[in-house]
């Protein structure tokens, strides 16, 4: 008569699964279940946490037949709204055990659609989102929504692999830095507008996807790749990323054009060759 909650934040295996059921197969359950009851269904639904417990307390009976397993103690909370729960659930997750960053991203975008969905599909501004997260419990910062956004919006979609295997909060950060260094240098070096350098970097991002993600190779393979587009030497432009990544963007300036080339050329051509500044010291020193 009870389901787990399908929006759980939690999308992996909770790592003390093996401990928790050993512990109710054992001495059964000693807290009870947090239930709410959705308008127009039959069976109730989980309100907050607990999915870990009602799962192990279904595969016991499945696995023993034992009574004891078939029946638990619950408390049932009245039905507000979809995104009480869906907080409810991230809440309860945080303290228990640490979720994913990614897992967190995700939670906030989907409380963010529901919270919209309530308000008539109206698109709800960063400022107002941390304002109703906040009334319900949630707390965060305005740069960790920017995070959380720019990672399920921007990151997600090219680098999957990495992020499902537990890339942290620290590592997208570093990919957000990465990409920004990188964007400035290409619009230092090239004459391609920001449209070209998008196109490379998610490209480069899908290339390089995996459990292991390791973002030198990311790095290493933008550098090649304006270096390559810039006609300039990769040392020049590993560099102007270092630079770049620490803020020194004018570090990395645009290579001289062909109107600075042939200034340069035509201040050459009207300065003295070196036998000549010659002949004009030797006439100097004659006169004294």
């Amino acid at each position: 008569a009870i389901r787990a909650y399908e929006g759980n934040p939690r999308h992996a295996e909770n790592a003390e699964y093996a401990r928790i059921k050993a512990s109710i197969r054992a001495t059964g359950t000693d807290q009870p279940l947090i239930v709410t009851h959705r308008p127009g269904e039959q069976s109730y639904t989980i309100h907050s946490g607990c999915n870990t417990r009602l799962r192990i307390l279904k595969e016991l009976h499945d696995e023993t037949g034992d009574a004891r397993f078939a029946e638990t103690t619950c408390v049932v909370r009245p039905w507000t709204q979809e995104v009480d729960v869906l907080l409810a659930h991230l809440r309860e997750n945080d303290l228990r055990g640490p979720l994913t960053f990614l897992d967190k991203a995700l939670a906030v975008c989907a409380a963010k659609r529901l919270f919209e969905e309530a308000q008539g599909q109206r698109r709800i501004k960063q400022n107002r989102l941390i304002e109703m997260l906040r009334a319900q419990g949630y707390a965060l910062s305005t740069a960790l929504v920017c995070q959380m956004t720019d990672t399920v919006e921007r990151l997600l979609p090219v680098i999957p692999q990495a992020l499902n295997a537990g890339m942290g909060r620290p590592q997208v950060e570093r990919i957000r830095q990465l990409e920004r260094a990188a964007r400035a240098l290409w619009l230092a070096w090239l004459t391609e507008d920001e449209t070209a350098f998008e196109a490379v970097f998610t490209t480069l991002c899908r290339r390089y996807d995996g459990p292991d993600w390791i973002i030198s190779d990311l790095r290493r393979a933008l550098e090649a790749e304006i270096a390559e587009r810039a006609d300039a030497s990769i040392h020049a432009i590993n560099l102007g990323l270092e630079q770049a990544l620490l803020g020194r963007h004018a570090a990395a300036p645009r290579p001289p054009g062909p109107a600075a080339r042939e200034t340069r050329a035509d201040a050459l051509a009207s300065t003295p060759m070196a036998g000549q500044r010659d002949d004009a010291r030797d006439e100097r020193e004659a006169t004294f």
